[in-house]
């Protein structure tokens, strides 16, 4: 699968609930490889991709931005042009 295969995905729920729009996606290197970790929903997102926090407060020692993340393994499967995820799944901020 490529990335601009998930670009621009509704993300919903088992239910059905909405969750927003993959604009882009978060990964990490092991063992050589990428691998995907979340995705990254929400208005914002797309400012994110180019850098841009609007919003950003510090929390801790986190960094939060108005984009939300959904954890990859919480997708059960794809859908022409949905992304579908675990009920209960929650967007992290």
């Amino acid at each position: 699968m490529l990335l601009s295969e998930l670009l621009h995905r509704e993300v919903v729920t088992q239910s059905g609930r909405r969750l927003g729009h993959v604009h882009d996606v978060r990964a990490e290197r092991r063992n050589g490889s990428l691998v995907l970790t979340s995705l990254i929903i929400g208005r914002r997102a797309m400012l994110e991709h180019f850098g841009i926090g609007l919003g950003r407060a510090r929390t801790g020692t986190k960094l939060r931005t108005g984009a939300g993340t959904v954890p990859w393994r919480a997708v059960v499967r794809l859908t022409a042009g949905k992304v579908v995820v675990e009920d209960g799944t929650e967007l992290r901020r």
